[in-house]
């Protein structure tokens, strides 16, 4: 039965020329380290369907996506992983054989699509079959390189852009267009990733640890879900809405290009007031932290956490350390009139608790099974 949906395959830019022009042995320990760093970043939703070489070809049906800028959000992920991966060999090796000198020619692009593709069992594997895929394989023949002179893209189909939407990111990639005597021309769009790279590098990390004094009690619970998709509960305000107790209703603020990230704001409304959460780190999908701003000019930092649990789901924490600010005073202002507020938020806290581990039960109940 045909499916619709993403897919996508990861890319070593180089193998070939790696593999042939150094040691073995030690190239192949190269590679493995960055297979890995691939392999380890896509999960759930996301499914792996097979290794082609020097690729990983993957799919992500339509009916699992958590929320639009998904998509983006895996490939920066697999990317930062591979590179980062690749950069620490290079920074601590001492070898200086063909393979560990070599090492700075591989880089990591990849290819997204959008259409139908069945799932064909051969040999006791399955294999994802459609012209489609074949579509996908033909583009990663291509001028890209030439064209722009990017190594490290996403190369993403008009079809992939179309269902993701987001025309506000895409109207600032390299528009290009393929040609294939199979398909004809395929429009395209380029997108960079060695500056994502770079910014993920350089970002300060902001958490709120589990060892700090805590404003409020934690919240802890286990949820029936990838992290991947559990952080879109704490992240899409269309979702958080749902669970968070205390409000009336949550619109965000400063995207970057349509996407939620680093710099965007969550306005959560109450009556006549509203909170202000700041998203000052942003590691998907292994946290967000937040600062909300508190009175005298002060700011609560709260941190959600998601940790992958065996069963395939996601142990969530969301931790909350006094009110913080440059001045002395004011801080001790903001944390003496605390205990004021205190109870109520409290109870808030464990009520979105249950409504939140309610809400995603149900919503699994809902999904169509497979």
């Amino acid at each position: 039965m045909a499916e619709k949906g993403f897919l996508l395959v990861a890319d070593i830019t180089g193998y070939t020329m790696f593999l042939t022009s150094s040691e073995l042995e030690h190239a192949q320990g190269v590679l493995d380290a960055l297979f890995k760093s691939i392999l380890a970043e896509i999960q759930a939703p996301v499914v792996l369907s097979n290794f082609q070489g020097d690729a990983a070809l993957a799919y992500l049906p339509d009916s699992k996506v958590p929320q639009p800028q998904f998509p983006l959000d895996a490939i920066e992920r697999i990317y930062c992983s591979f590179a980062n991966t690749l950069a620490a060999m290079q920074l601590n090796t001492t070898c200086t054989c063909n393979a560990c000198r070599n090492m700075d020619k591989l880089d990591l692009k990849f290819f997204l699509h959008h259409g139908a593709y069945v799932m064909q069992t051969l040999a006791g594997r399955n294999e994802l079959q459609g012209p489609e895929v074949i579509r996908l394989h033909r583009l990663m023949k291509n001028s890209v390189i030439k064209a722009t002179g990017i190594r490290a893209y996403a190369l993403i189909t008009a079809q992939a852009a179309d269902a993701i939407g987001l025309p506000e990111f895409f109207a600032k990639t390299v528009r290009h267009v393929e040609p294939s005597d199979e398909f004809g021309d395929t429009a395209c769009f380029v997108y960079d990733l060695a500056p994502v790279f770079a910014r993920w590098r350089a970002g300060r990390r902001i958490v709120v640890e589990k060892s700090e004094p805590q404003v409020f009690e934690s919240i802890e619970c286990d949820l029936p879900v990838p992290p991947a998709v559990a952080w879109t509960y704490v992240t899409d305000v269309a979702k958080k809405v749902r669970w968070q107790q205390g409000i009336d209703a949550m619109s965000m603020t400063g995207l970057s290009a349509g996407r939620v990230g680093l710099g965007s704001t969550q306005h959560c409304a109450h009556g006549k007031g509203s909170f202000v959460h700041d998203i000052v780190d942003w590691r998907p999908f292994d946290y967000v932290t937040y600062h909300i701003h508190t009175p005298f000019g002060t700011v609560v930092r709260e941190t959600a956490e998601f940790t992958a649990l065996d069963d395939g789901g996601t142990h969530l924490s969301i931790r909350c350390a006094p009110p913080e600010s440059a001045n002395t005073l004011k801080q001790a202002m903001a944390r003496m009139t605390m205990p004021l507020v205190k109870g109520k938020l409290e109870r808030d806290r464990r009520a979105s608790r249950e409504v939140l581990m309610r809400v995603v039960a149900e919503d699994v109940a809902a999904q169509p099974p497979g």
